[in-house]
């Protein structure tokens, strides 16, 4: 018997990724672009927070509101609740004119301007053709020509009807999919979400503190697992090689989407989820028991933990036990590399991927990048990699050398004529000294340096 089975219907805000993998988004296009598409399914992602920034609330509301957007259930673990409840804390989605990158405004430009539909290199046949059929009217009578040029009219109406309802049925067919512009919601998180905007959603929201927190987390969340859980119906499922195993591949074919789920548990090992000497070790224990978990259910589960609080050894066996681990870092107005970023105000936080969901591969994943930086866009957040300006280093080189200048003509005005070799010294080796963007972009090296050749 082959063991070919006909894709069926994708589930609600999910999409097909690699190895098998199904994908649910993190509700921010760059962060779904730097893990490959989005967050697999039975997979745990581990975010790593800062004390200073506190993106990782941020990088929160979109993966949660994203769920809430794509209709799925969504359980929420957290020590300290909202003050205004979840409402006043998620973002409402971006209105169309806002989100510049959706299906409604690509269909809305091609409707007002139908001539960009037109390639190029056919728009001199249709001048060509104007002059002839204007010159064909004109010979046989001014009712042949209206009649012709409501024919065109009414060609292009039809023409243009059709191509636009064509239009939208791909994109309504992509969105089913999974693979149109809809998969990431945009959302804007300087306006909440509201009460209103929680209705009809299904979002539950305990409350974990005290001594028994993490076992209240942990009994909330297994019975949020096992609601998902796909180990059940496999069992139930008829043995190989019978008629009923036949009828079960049949009606998997043909199968209607499945719910599919979200779990978060914010800042797990904190102050505020108490505890008493062993909270290390109840941590360790309920990231354990939710990965063994999440393998056997449509659930994504995020994680957030304050590593700076946590001994070194508890927090280097955590990234162990779960598949993609983001580490969040602060940014001082103080570092040397604000200054020699692109656009330094909107900087906000440092972004590294140490860790990528290698479920299906032989070996580990790589990232193509290993740190980014975190922009605050006004209404959204961004992620972009590290980049440094040439520009703001040659400057920051030409200020040390004029300081170390400086300082040695000082010590040189003190010391008498002996501090002129001293000035010259220092003149000669801040003059030596080049920055890194300009032994990148300064051509080859002299034949004199020894130190570069290969």
């Amino acid at each position: 018997m082959s063991s070919f089975r006909r894709a069926g219907v994708a589930d609600t805000g999910t999409r097909p990724g690699l190895h098998g993998q199904t994908l649910v988004s993190m509700g921010l296009v760059d962060l779904d672009r730097l893990l490959s598409g989005g967050l697999p399914l039975a997979s745990v992602l581990l975010v790593l927070e800062d004390a200073s920034s506190g993106q990782h609330l941020n990088l929160l509301r979109y993966f949660i509101a994203e769920g809430l957007a794509c209709r799925q259930r969504v359980m929420w673990l957290t020590a300290s609740p909202p003050p205004g409840g979840p409402g006043a804390f998620l973002p409402a989605e971006a209105s169309p004119s806002q989100s510049s990158g959706s299906a409604a405004d690509e269909g809305r430009a091609a409707q007002e301007q139908p001539e960009l539909r037109i390639a190029w290199q056919y728009k001199k046949y249709i001048k060509d053709e104007q002059p002839s059929a204007a010159h064909t009217g004109a010979g046989g009578g001014r009712s042949g020509g209206a009649a012709s040029a409501g024919a065109r009219s009414s060609s292009g109406a039809s023409a243009s009807s059709s191509s636009s309802s064509s239009s939208s049925s791909a994109a309504a067919k992509a969105v089913a999919a999974g693979v149109g512009r809809e998969w990431c919601h945009s959302f804007d998180l300087t306006r909440p979400r509201g009460e209103e905007g929680l209705s009809g959603s299904s979002l539950e929201l305990a409350h974990c503190s005290g001594p028994a927190a993490y076992g209240e987390a942990d009994r909330r969340a297994a019975a949020f697992l096992s609601s998902l859980s796909t180990a059940a119906e496999a069992a139930a499922g008829p043995g190989p090689g019978s008629a009923a195993a036949a009828a079960a591949m049949a009606m998997a074919a043909a199968r209607r989407p499945e719910a599919v789920g979200r779990l978060v548990i914010e800042s797990a090992g904190s102050l505020a989820w108490g505890g008493d000497g062993a909270a290390e070790q109840a941590l360790v224990r309920l990231l354990y028991n939710v990965r063994q978990r999440a393998l056997q259910s449509r659930c994504a589960v995020m994680v957030t933990v304050p590593a700076g609080l946590l001994p070194p050894g508890c927090a280097a066996r955590l990234p162990h036990l779960v598949d993609t681990v983001l580490a969040l870092e602060g940014l001082a107005d103080d570092l040397p590399l604000v200054k020699l970023l692109p656009d330094p105000n909107s900087a906000v936080a440092l972004l590294s991927v140490r860790k990528l969901s290698s479920a299906g591969t032989v070996g580990p994943r790589l990232p193509d990048g290993q740190l980014y930086v975190v922009r605050h866009k006004r209404r959204r957040l961004g992620l972009s990699p590290v980049e440094v300006d040439p520009d703001a280093e040659e400057r920051q080189a030409e200020a040390a050398a004029r300081a170390a200048e400086a300082a040695a003509g000082g010590r040189g005005a003190a010391g008498g004529a002996g501090g002129g070799g001293g000035v010259a010294a220092a003149a000669a080796a801040a003059g030596g000294r080049k920055s890194a963007a300009a032994m990148l972009c300064g051509g080859p090296p002299s034949a004199g340096n020894k130190a570069l050749e290969f």
